[in-house]
Formats: structure tokens, C-alpha cells, sequence
């Protein structure tokens, strides 16, 4: 993968990731629910903060080709 479409990528994650942690969707995680003894609104922001993680690990893990050598 070339060097701009990565970039291009990371900013569409970095766009998505401040979306997902800004107000409007913060809010409707934030309810009095929990998921086992843990609070609804700590498990929406761990998961969210493991997604990121690995969605921008993929982006920058693939190893450049290198180009065929003949001799």
C-alpha cells in the first residue's frame, strides 16, 4: 500500500475515532446500565480505544513489496 492512501486512511480513522468520543455518542453510553460489575460508558471506551488500535495497526503493519530481482 503507497505512503498516501495509508495516510489518507489514518485520517479517516483519526476523523472516525474523534466522532466515536465526542459528545453526541458519549452521551448515549452513558447510561445507568452495566455489563457485568462494570459501568456501560467504561466498557464503550475501552472497546472503542481496543477498535482504534487495531484498525490503525492494520493500516501500518503491511509490509511494503519489494520489487522482483532478477539476475
Amino acid at each position: 500500500m503507497s505512503a498516501s492512501k495509508k495516510n489518507q486512511k489514518a485520517v479517516l480513522i483519526a476523523i472516525a475515532c474523534l466522532l466515536f468520543f465526542n459528545f453526541p455518542l458519549l452521551s448515549i453510553a452513558n447510561q445507568p446500565r452495566q455489563i457485568g460489575d462494570l459501568p456501560y460508558l467504561l466498557v464503550y471506551l475501552f472497546a472503542g480505544w481496543l477498535l482504534f488500535i487495531l484498525l490503525i495497526r492494520t493500516i501500518h503493519r503491511t509490509a511494503p513489496k519489494k520489487p522482483d530481482e532478477h539476475e
